[in-house]
C-alpha cells in the first residue's frame, strides 16, 4: 500500500480531513491577528512547508475565506467569514450554549449556579442550576429582582456604558429589601466601580438574608455585556474570606460561556 493510501485510511480511520483541518487551523490564526499575518509568519505558527500553505491560504482567498493585502503582504480574513459568522450570530441560544457549563461549575462547587440578564430596569433570570434539588431549569415566580441587590444587576451595571447605566437607574427607588441592602445610588455607584475592577460583583445578603451571590459577566463579540453567571450560597458556607476564591471561579464559567458566545477569549 503506497503512501497515499495509507494516509487516506488514517484519515479515514480518525474521521479528519488533513488538508480541511489544515484551512481551517490557517484561518483561526489569520482571524486572532486583526492586522493579518505574512505568509511565512502563517508557515511557521502552523508548522507547515511555506509552499503547502500558501495553496491552503490560495483555496480559502478562492472561496472568500481569505483575502491578501498586496500593500503589506500579510493574509487576513475574507469576508465570507463574515457571512458564516453572522449566520452563527443569528442562530445562538445562549440558555443551550450555557446549560453545560452552569452544570459542570454547579457540580464542581456543590452550589447554585444562576444566568441572568437586566430587562426593562430588573434582573431576570434564564436558567438556574441546583444541584441538591438535581435541577436544572428556567426559574419562575420570584424569577426578577431588583438591580442594586442583586450580584448579576450590579455586574452587569458595572460594565455598561454609562448612558445605558443612567437609563438603567432612572426611577430606581433603591428601597431596602434587608438591613444589607445598598439604599442610595452614590453607594451604589462606588460598588459599580469595584466590581469593574475586580471583574466579579457581590450581593452580600443584600436580597436575602444568610444568602451571598457572587457574578461575572458574559461578553458577546463587540465586548458588549450580554448576561452574568452567578454563584448563590448561604453565607455560613460562603464566608466572606472565601468570596475571592469564589469569585475566580465564576470568572472561569463566564470566560467560558464568553468564547462559547462569542469567540473571545480572556
Amino acid at each position: 500500500m503506497g503512501r497515499m493510501d495509507r494516509g487516506a485510511v488514517s484519515e479515514r480511520d480518525t474521521g479528519v480531513v488533513r488538508s480541511v483541518d489544515r484551512a481551517l487551523s490557517l484561518l483561526e490564526t489569520i482571524s486572532a491577528q486583526s492586522k493579518g499575518l505574512s505568509l511565512l509568519d502563517l508557515a511557521r505558527q502552523a508548522n507547515l512547508p511555506t509552499s503547502t500553505t500558501h495553496r491552503l491560504l490560495t483555496t480559502l482567498q478562492q472561496r472568500g475565506f481569505a483575502r491578501f493585502d498586496a500593500g503589506s503582504g500579510r493574509w487576513l480574513v475574507g469576508r465570507a467569514a463574515l457571512g458564516v459568522g453572522a449566520n452563527y450570530a443569528g442562530s445562538r441560544d445562549m440558555v443551550a450554549l450555557a446549560r453545560p457549563i452552569l452544570e459542570r461549575f454547579s457540580a464542581a462547587c456543590g452550589e447554585i449556579i444562576n444566568l441572568g440578564v437586566i430587562d426593562e430596569g430588573k434582573v431576570v433570570f434564564l436558567h438556574r442550576v441546583d444541584p441538591r434539588a438535581r435541577k436544572s431549569y428556567v426559574p419562575t415566580g420570584t424569577a426578577t429582582i431588583p438591580l442594586h441587590c442583586s450580584s448579576i444587576g450590579k455586574m452587569l451595571l458595572a460594565v455598561l456604558p454609562a448612558r445605558e447605566v443612567r437609563q438603567a437607574l432612572s426611577g430606581q427607588k433603591f428601597e431596602p429589601v434587608t438591613t444589607n441592602t445598598v439604599v442610595s445610588e452614590r453607594a451604589l455607584r462606588q460598588e459599580l466601580e469595584t466590581a469593574n475592577r475586580n471583574g466579579f460583583a457581590l450581593d452580600d445578603e443584600e436580597n436575602t438574608l444568610g444568602l451571598r451571590c457572587i457574578a461575572a459577566p458574559v461578553f458577546d463579540e463587540y465586548h458588549r455585556p450580554v448576561a452574568a453567571i452567578s454563584l448563590a450560597a448561604p453565607s455560613n458556607r460562603l464566608k466572606k474570606r472565601h468570596v475571592a476564591e469564589n469569585s475566580a471561579m465564576v470568572r472561569a464559567a463566564a470566560a467560558e460561556l464568553t468564547a462559547a458566545w462569542s469567540g473571545l477569549s480572556a
